[in-house]
């Protein structure tokens, strides 16, 4: 698993820009938007890339022929695992929904893009 170690290596580095970057701006500029929810929220989305990573690795190890379907389950699975904390959230706090969406979809964004990203340049090497 040297191809997870060296994603988690990135993560990391990608996490810590991310961390100073909103710490900076929640503190400055958008001082009126923080919510201290978001770190919870950080937190998850890590994790989440995290184990998708590790599974779109294991499939890939296994039969290209299945990549795409498998790589589609995990992807719809973890939307699916997204849209219920969206939601939940967005009930429960409707007054900070907005916020919480606007943040939400930035680290969604972010992080999709950091992981595709890797995703690809794997499978090419591979």
């Amino acid at each position: 698993m040297n191809a997870f170690r060296k994603f988690l290596i990135r993560e990391l580095i990608f996490a810590l820009i991310i961390v100073i970057i909103s710490y900076v701006l929640f503190q400055t500029v958008l001082k009126e938007y923080y919510l201290p929810v978001f770190w919870l929220l950080f937190g998850i989305i890590t994790i989440f890339t995290a184990v998708f990573h590790l599974s779109v690795l294991q499939v890939s190890d296994k039969s290209s022929a299945k990549f795409s379907s498998k790589f589609m389950m995990v992807s719809g699975i973890k939307m699916i695992v997204y849209l219920m904390l969206i939601v939940y959230y967005a009930f429960s706090f409707p007054e900070k929904a907005k916020t919480f969406l606007i943040s939400f979809f930035i680290l969604y964004l972010l992080y999709t893009v950091f992981e595709v990203f890797l995703i690809v340049r794997y499978l090419k090497k591979k």
